[in-house]
């Protein structure tokens, strides 16, 4: 007879596959004429170094011959004025990559392609791009390059704090822009990311102060509300903040990300009408020639909402955030993760899912929300206690705001009945099978944990309804003949094995189980 004390119920006949992130270089439509063909907007793909010269690093760059050296330089100034007389947007990058492969020592090239990167919302390689950048500066040598090593130090400083602007990131940006303020206080573009930055991290004083002593000078000077909006934000005073920028007309360089984050405080208020004005006006004044390759997509937000609380976002290649609701982005992102056949399809989204949300969540915008479908996506990919943790969040404060969510729930009594955590499973399973009685994945979970807690009658139950739901399902089949086994019901166990038996004929388990089964079964008729 088959020992009581025996656990051998089934989670899941099917193996759950491992993921990792998947990074997808691609380049900006930038200098699309409205008259470009459908080829000027289509991803060039990853890029390739194709200038006829050998790309080098900075150190074998310049242990060159000076006359080699100067060679190349030649070669990398032709390449940058094909740089600005170039249509397509991928003939475009390549002379800038190849300029840069050139002469990889001078640092205005670098942040030219991090400029790029960063509107193209792909972060990776516009920290790579940096980092080159830096080293350029810091291989300086006056003897060749006509422009300022401070001046250098500070553009890279400053792009580096807008990248982390970008993403929610205040206190690292707040480190860029204290590294620039060290190599010039008193420039106009320190003093502006400084002071959103300051803003950001709570830091009323130093936030307000650079901007103030600019407006001192400057009457025209509108950055002082956006800044001040900055801090309001930080303390969740977002009515005064929208206040402070209501009529607010940026007239400076950063137009684009000053309107982006107008329309975010607008999105905080549900002042949608006024979010979409100012995202469009956002889209206006990209740094782009222009906007003939980037699509627009009104999509529901990731909070759910009615048809009037959708938002518009830009993608540029219909896969890259530019600007426009995050939000929208982040659902869509979602969206298409769940669609995806394509492993790599997938992977790229699962990987936008999670960098968009962790931007929502730094910036405290649809939090619930945004664990929630982070956590989906690590569940979905295996990552199980990235999953428990990001899900257990998203149903404690959606708890709060007296919501429940059947994905959520359903998908935490999972995990919980992975890590053999019966009580925690039972609450989450219970509060799903509520909500969707029609689940049978969920009455499958319930039918292990009952069995795990001893409650062989609810289990019998739980796994017949699965089975009612979905009789296709081995897993079921298979617990429910094992809980029979328990209870010396045999001839139950049997049948019920062979049914997991015929679906999963490849399972050495249930094969194995069927034939003790048969065994106590015919020693039981003896």
């Amino acid at each position: 007879m088959l020992s009581p004390n025996r656990k051998i119920y089934a989670k899941n006949l099917t193996a759950i596959g491992q993921w990792g992130f998947l990074l997808v270089i691609t380049v900006l439509a930038l200098g699309c004429s409205s008259s470009a063909n459908k080829y000027a907007c289509i991803d060039p793909g990853p890029f390739v170094f194709s200038a006829t010269t050998d790309s080098l690093g900075i150190e074998a760059f310049q242990a060159l011959p000076q006359s080699d050296q100067q060679s190349r330089r030649n070669l990398a100034d032709q390449w940058l004025d094909r740089f600005e007389d170039e249509k397509h947007p991928s003939d475009r990058i390549r002379a800038l990559g190849n300029a840069a492969g050139l002469a990889p020592d001078d640092p205005s090239i670098w942040l030219q392609q991090a400029h790029l990167w960063r509107w193209l919302g792909d972060y990776l390689k516009t920290v790579e791009c940096l980092e080159s950048a830096a080293a350029a500066v810091r291989n300086f040598n006056p003897n060749v390059h006509s422009w300022s090593k401070r001046e250098m130090q500070r553009r890279t400083a400053v792009a580096r704090a807008w990248l982390h602007y970008d993403r929610g990131e205040w206190q690292l940006g707040l480190e860029w822009a204290r590294a620039a303020r060290q190599v010039a206080s008193s420039d106009a573009s320190v003093r502006l990311i400084y002071g959103l930055l300051a803003g950001h991290a709570g830091l009323r004083s130093e936030a307000q102060g650079p901007t103030d002593d600019l407006g001192r000078v400057d009457e025209d000077f509108s950055d002082i509300s956006w800044t001040r909006a900055s801090y309001r934000v930080s303390t969740g005073q977002y009515r005064q903040a929208f206040n402070l920028i209501m009529d607010l007309n940026p007239n400076r360089s950063h137009k684009a990300e000053c309107w982006r984050e107008m329309g975010e405080i607008a999105e905080y208020l549900s002042e949608f009408s006024r979010a979409g004005r100012w995202y469009e006006e956002s889209v206006s004044a990209l740094p782009f020639r222009s906007t003939h390759c980037l699509v627009s997509i009104k999509n529901s937000r990731l909070k759910p909402g009615s048809k009037g609380t959708w938002l518009k976002v830009w993608l540029a290649f219909d896969r890259y955030y530019v600007t426009g609701s995050y939000s929208a982005y982040t659902s869509l992102a979602f969206k298409r993760f769940q669609d995806a056949k394509k492993p790599e399809n997938k992977d790229f989204w699962a990987g936008q899912v999670v960098n968009a949300t962790g931007v929502l969540l730094r910036k405290k915008m649809d939090e619930p929300w945004a664990y929630r479908a982070r956590g989906l996506v690590f569940a979905s990919v295996g990552k199980s206690d990235r999953a428990r943790k990001d899900l257990k969040r998203a149903s404690k404060e959606l708890a709060e705001l007296g919501q429940t969510d059947f994905e959520v729930e359903a998908t935490l009594g999972h995990l919980y009945l992975d890590k053999e955590n019966q009580v925690r499973a039972l609450q989450h399973l219970n509060a799903a099978a509520r909500l969707d009685p029609h689940a049978a994945s969920v009455w499958r979970d319930l039918g292990l944990a009952l069995i795990m807690s001893g409650q062989p009658k609810e289990a019998e139950s739980a796994l017949t309804r699965a089975l009612d739901l979905d009789p296709d399902s081995a897993t079921s089949w298979y617990n429910r003949g094992l809980l029979y086994l328990h209870r010396s019901d045999y001839t139950r166990a049997t049948a019920d094995l062979e049914k997991a038996a015929a679906l999963a004929p490849d399972n050495q388990e249930v094969i194995k189980l069927l034939q003790q089964a048969k065994v106590l079964e015919r020693q039981k008729r003896r």
